[in-house]
């Protein structure tokens, strides 16, 4: 039978780092109002940016051998929830629910009223999705699995 073992070190670093990177991320975008111009675009890319960069440095603290693996791992989570997001808001936005027909019926006035909107939408989900997959990948990495059971502490050709 395998053992389970869960590294509360590592997966309070990964998951804490990230909550302060989505704190930092949501009141970044809390500076910032539609339309949006130049002095704004700061905030904007932390609001992005935020809780994958410090993921990743609460990773690197837990675990600094696997530094290039946390590396990989943040930047697909910061690559990828971009277009998660901007697909759930184009579901959302024409309807005021998630409506998977108006996804890719209704994409043209989908763009137009998230625009008008300040894609307040997109900006907040992509902080819920980041830190959803900022928790998923610390609960993955605190779990530690033993295949073999522990080895008897007999001498050779002993019977317990």
């Amino acid at each position: 039978m395998a053992g389970v073992h869960f590294d509360r070190r590592t997966f309070l670093l990964i998951v804490g780092a990230a909550l302060i990177g989505a704190v930092w991320a949501s009141y970044q975008r809390g500076t910032t109002s539609a339309p949006y111009d130049e002095g704004q675009l700061p905030a904007l890319i932390w609001t992005v940016f935020a809780t994958p960069f410090a993921m990743f440095w609460g990773w690197l603290f837990a675990r600094r051998t696997e530094r290039w693996w946390a590396a990989f791992v943040c930047f697909c989570i910061y690559f990828f929830s971009a277009f998660v997001a901007a697909r759930y808001e184009t579901c959302t936005v024409v309807n005021g629910s998630f409506n998977l027909v108006s996804c890719f019926t209704d994409t043209e006035q989908a763009q137009v009223l998230a625009g008008a909107a300040g894609h307040r939408i997109y900006f907040e989900s992509v902080v819920v999705i980041q830190f959803i997959a900022a928790l998923v990948t610390a609960l993955q990495r605190s779990v530690k699995r033993r295949t073999m059971q522990p080895a008897p502490l007999h001498p050779a050709g002993e019977t317990p």
